[in-house]
């Protein structure tokens, strides 16, 4: 296996203010490309539907940078908590944290099994992480009707809403959530490229 730094990773859950920071820091980073490229789908729901999967294979950069940092476990669902937790305030159903931090764990346990070194581990950790896009879409199949009549969905206009309506079927969103992973495998792709071609040469892998 190919090692993410030199240093060797340590299994205990301690951690020091550095690896706090750094839970920060790319939690905002991850924070700030996922909300920016979501704010496409104001536009109108397919807009909306692309911008999901843009964000989701973007949001692999600075995932794939934060596993370089990563040397205790608990790193990735405090990383999953506070960028949820974040989400949540912004509107997000509390079924989308809880999805959120499951995928953490199951990512933690990836990470952990590739000894905290693994890059190719690190891509399955990043899809794995990445179904936690199924759970704004899960009030959808709870209570389709609440959904759409609701005051954040009413603020959008009747057309917009209409047209989701029409996009949203059920088929559309199954398929949407089984794809979740495989554009996180993408995404994990394209941040581990990027590290290799860039960010490790700048020093910052």
């Amino acid at each position: 296996m190919t090692a993410i730094t030199p240093a060797e990773r340590r299994f205990d859950v301690r951690m020091s203010p550095k690896d706090l920071i750094n839970i920060g820091v790319f939690g905002a980073l991850y924070l700030v490309v996922v909300f920016g490229i979501n704010m496409l789908g104001f536009i109108n729901p397919a807009v909306m539907l692309v911008s999901l999967v843009a964000s989701i294979v973007a949001g692999g950069i600075p995932f794939m940078l934060f596993l370089t940092r990563v040397r205790h476990a608990g790193m990735v669902t405090i990383f999953a908590i506070v960028t949820a937790g974040l989400l949540m305030l912004s509107g997000h159903p509390l079924i989308s944290f809880l999805i959120s931090v499951g995928c953490a764990l199951v990512a933690e346990a990836i990470i952990w099994a590739g000894r905290y070194r693994s890059r190719r581990l690190g891509v399955l950790a990043y899809g794995v992480y990445s179904a936690w896009y199924v759970g704004p879409m899960m009030p959808i199949f709870f209570d389709r009707e609440a959904y759409f009549s609701g005051p954040s969905m009413q603020m959008m206009g009747a057309d917009y809403v209409s047209q989701m309506q029409a996009l949203l079927s059920p088929g559309v969103l199954v398929a949407f959530d089984l794809s979740t992973i495989v554009f996180g495998l993408l995404g994990g792709l394209l941040g581990l490229r990027l590290m290799r071609k860039h960010f490790e040469k700048a020093g910052l892998a």
